[in-house]
């Protein structure tokens, strides 16, 4: 057996934003996926069974169903707001690390503004 230390693992780094962020784009890209799934299941039950349709948009105009809306919503912000801020990266635009920090910032930010923005329209 060999005596070399082994590599450190992810869990014994200190989470930092662009980290979380990294990790939260994957995880939002896998929802918004399964989600596009559920919306055409959701939308061709229109046509095929219209008592599932109605149930379908009974459930998503509860309450409960108005919550995981703006969750979906917090996923499908931040998802695409990453994109956008890996579009600029394709074209070598802000990829100095403090640059990376602050546009950390401005997805903060501005997927906090959309959410409260959504929920504001959602549940008036």
């Amino acid at each position: 057996m060999s005596s070399r230390p082994l590599s450190p693992h992810l869990q014994i780094h200190k989470p930092f934003l662009t980290m979380v962020f990294s990790i939260t784009h994957r995880i939002s890209a896998i929802i918004f996926f399964f989600s596009l799934i559920f919306i055409s299941f959701w939308v061709s039950t229109f046509y095929a069974n219209e008592t599932l349709f109605i149930y379908i948009s009974s459930f998503i105009n509860s309450v409960l169903g108005k919550i995981l809306i703006l969750m979906w919503l917090i996923c499908v912000n931040h998802f695409i707001l990453s994109e956008i801020k890996h579009l600029l990266w394709s074209k070598i635009i802000f990829l100095e690390i403090d640059s990376v920090y602050k546009i950390s910032y401005v997805i903060l930010f501005a997927n906090v503004f959309l959410t409260i923005l959504a929920g504001v329209i959602l549940f008036k």
